[in-house]
């Protein structure tokens, strides 16, 4: 799936965008099945600080066919299990909703300072995959990543708050437990300069689960929607801890996905 020029882009950068990997039709039914998602009632569905907009909606492989069958096609799949020379289960499927001068920022932060420590998962071994459903612009609030500071580890772990140690939600939304402030970004930052990932519709985006990323608020009439599939090495099994998090935000299923063939729409 991957070349090793590609495989070598990724390991040294952090991430590694594809451009145009799935079609107008594989996009559109996806759209739709993320609008019938934004108005069913599920724990999963976070809301922005007004209550009413979508911020996001978690484990929609469980709840949404065709993400069901996203998440073990071999573009996703495959380059996975490249990544991680390993056989892998899905730790986290979610969309980001980002909506037309609506969606909230997400701080700067890194996904294994909250993994490790408060979803007892051992080592990075994990790859998100994310899949643009809108055309991401420099205007609509794109990802923002800071190229190579995934080898710094976790900068900025999560430490509990005995007020707060179960109430997961807090972990999604605009104000961070977890983000990385300024002195830490700064240091980030000087070794390697911010770039924002911008794209077409049908492009995927491979990140290490210690790369430095947010994005800020969308300020154009456009959406920015994008769906996320986090996958877990079977081989970094996640360990007990006191308050685990939901399951559709972190899955301790372990089990090995298996490829499915004939595309998206079979």
């Amino acid at each position: 799936m991957l070349t090793e020029s590609q495989t070598a882009e990724y390991r040294s950068e952090g991430f590694l965008l594809l451009e145009d990997v799935f079609d107008a039709g594989d996009i559109a039914a996806l759209r739709r099945e993320v609008t019938d998602l934004y108005g069913t009632e599920h724990p999963g569905r976070i809301f922005e600080e007004d209550g009413t907009t979508v911020r996001g909606i978690h484990g929609c492989h469980t709840t949404g066919a065709l993400f069901s069958r996203l998440v073990r096609l071999p573009e996703l799949l495959s380059a996975a299990e490249e990544l991680l020379d390993s056989k892998v289960h899905v730790f986290q499927c979610k969309v980001n909703a980002k909506q037309a001068l609506r969606g909230e920022v997400w701080q700067w932060h890194q996904d294994y300072s909250v993994w490790g420590p408060k979803d007892g998962m051992p080592e990075p071994r994990a790859v998100n995959v994310a899949l643009l459903l809108d055309d991401a612009t420099e205007h609509n609030g794109p990802l923002l990543v800071v190229p190579g500071s995934h080898r710094n580890g976790a900068i900025a772990p999560w430490r509990p708050e005995p007020e707060s140690t179960s109430q997961w939600e807090a972990d999604l939304s605009a104000k961070l437990k977890f983000a990385l402030d300024a002195e830490q970004m700064a240091k980030v930052t000087a070794e390697s300069e911010i770039r924002s990932i911008v794209g077409r519709a049908g492009s995927l985006l491979f990140f290490h689960p210690c790369i430095a990323h947010g994005s800020g608020a969308n300020m154009s009439p456009t959406d920015r929607t994008m769906a996320f599939v986090s996958y877990n090495s079977v081989d970094n099994e996640l360990r007990e801890v006191p308050s685990p998090r939901p399951e559709f935000v972190a899955s301790r299923d372990h089990r090995p996905l298996e490829l499915v063939d004939g595309g998206l729409i079979a």
